[in-house]
């Protein structure tokens, strides 16, 4: 799987403009402006999300949840469900005890969320750690859950990852979750051939956050990078809370550690251990993950201490044809500052939603279901089906509920930004 990995310049990503005009669809009901012969439906649908949107991940999952009122204001103005007006309800998984997202408080936002019978389908989570805690709940529910950001490949595949019971997830047998970027297989593949082939790393320091994604990337990180030829001189596993790496990062100095690679997100330490890395004279390379390619890095590494960094993330989509509507509608009601690179993913993810939403709205006469319980199986089994041509390309799931377009961006920091290089196309797991 690693060896087929291509490489594209940024410029000739065709890979990710497989579409015609952003927002269609064939997902049940037909295209997706207009109320499609709604005009007369009555009443109110309820949709939500799910994501960390205060503490030190404000920046990421505020950007993304931006995303997804973008997508709901969008609907509204051209009237998508014709009549029915949607409700659209946001919740913030981040605590205020551990700073950031928190898979308890996910579960306590999932079980408010499935047990208002007016809720139809959730977007979200934007971390692994907290889709684990949360998918269960839905599961049960019969809740759709659709993650624009989720990368953990135990989620959806089962024997993936040894500390993910991928059929603990989904109790009823049946598939609720879907998520619209490709998982941790591919992108820590596609972290070790960078590493290894264009940075030409060939000594590797680890060091994970000890979270579901974050211990899930270093680990495909580790696996491909020895695959490739390099030498993986320690692993190191942290707990989040860590603020101090300088003694990781001095014995990575004397080990003669080329390359640095951290496994876990901005929130956890992405900045922190990049400046500290220049604190302690370690002049390796630092590579990191899409959890990395977040505001809060040059919060926590300013200036030009935060250039020279590389990390993996979704594509950025609004450097394609598909995407480049996306930034002036989400400048039109948002602060262009507040952009991330999941923004379009949360549109797209919540349109794909409402899309579904739509089409069973038109399959029950253009009326609102009385029956929650039916209305959300329906909304998951319009979402299995979808063909959707959007900002970040064209979308299909396959049987696991995963995205069937496999591509990760190569970012790397300068001047308090995060810029795509080029984009990783990577073949199915």
């Amino acid at each position: 799987m690693h060896t087929k990995s291509r490489l594209i310049p940024i410029l000739g990503a065709v890979a990710l403009a497989l579409v015609a005009a952003c927002g269609t669809s064939s997902t049940g009901g037909g295209t997706t402006s207009g109320g499609g012969g709604l005009a007369g439906c009555t009443g109110s649908v309820t949709v939500a999300s799910d994501l960390p949107t205060s503490g030190g991940d404000a920046a990421i999952g505020g950007g993304t949840e931006n995303g997804v009122r973008a997508a709901v204001l969008k609907a509204q103005q051209e009237k998508l469900l014709g009549g029915c007006t949607i409700n659209y309800i946001p919740k913030n998984d981040a605590s205020v005890a551990k700073g950031e997202h928190d898979p308890a408080l996910g579960a306590q936002n999932m079980i408010a969320l499935t047990t208002n019978p007016a809720v139809v389908g959730v977007v979200g989570p934007f971390n692994s750690s907290v889709a684990i805690a949360e998918m269960p709940i839905a599961n049960r529910a019969g809740m759709l859950l659709l993650s624009p950001a989720n990368t953990n490949p135990g989620l959806t595949i089962a024997g993936s990852r040894p500390d993910v019971d991928t059929n603990s997830l989904r109790p009823t047998g049946k598939v609720t979750y879907y998520r619209i970027i490709w998982n941790d297989i591919a992108q820590g593949a596609d972290d070790a051939q960078i590493s290894y082939k264009e940075l030409n790393a060939r000594k590797a320091y680890i060091i994970d956050d000890q979270e579901a994604y974050g211990k899930g990337l270093a680990d495909f990180f580790e696996k491909y990078f020895k695959q490739d030829g390099g030498t993986v001189l320690k692993h190191v596993a942290l707990p989040g809370t860590t603020k101090d790496f300088k003694a990781q990062l001095t014995e990575a100095k004397g080990l003669g550690a080329d390359l640095l690679f951290f496994g876990g997100v901005a929130a956890n330490g992405s900045g922190i251990i990049y400046c500290q890395m220049k604190d302690v004279g370690l002049t390796a390379k630092y590579m990191s993950g899409d959890g990395t390619v977040d505001p809060q890095f040059f919060k926590d590494c300013a200036g030009t201490n935060g250039d020279g960094a590389y990390a993996t993330s979704a594509p950025d989509a609004t450097k394609t044809s598909a995407g480049a509507g996306f930034t002036p509608l989400y400048d039109a009601s948002f602060a262009d500052s507040s952009r991330v690179v999941y923004s379009p993913y949360g549109y797209d993810a919540m349109r794909i939603v409402l899309n579904a939403v739509k089409a069973v709205l038109v399959d029950n006469g253009g009326k609102v279901p009385t029956d929650s319980a039916s209305f959300r199986s329906k909304v998951i089994a319009k979402v299995a089906a979808t063909k959707y041509d959007g900002f970040v390309g064209h979308i299909e799931f396959d049987q696991n509920g995963d995205t069937t377009n496999h591509a990760f961006g190569l970012y790397s920091s300068k001047g308090g930004q995060w810029t795509q290089s080029e984009v990783v196309q990577a073949p199915p797991v």
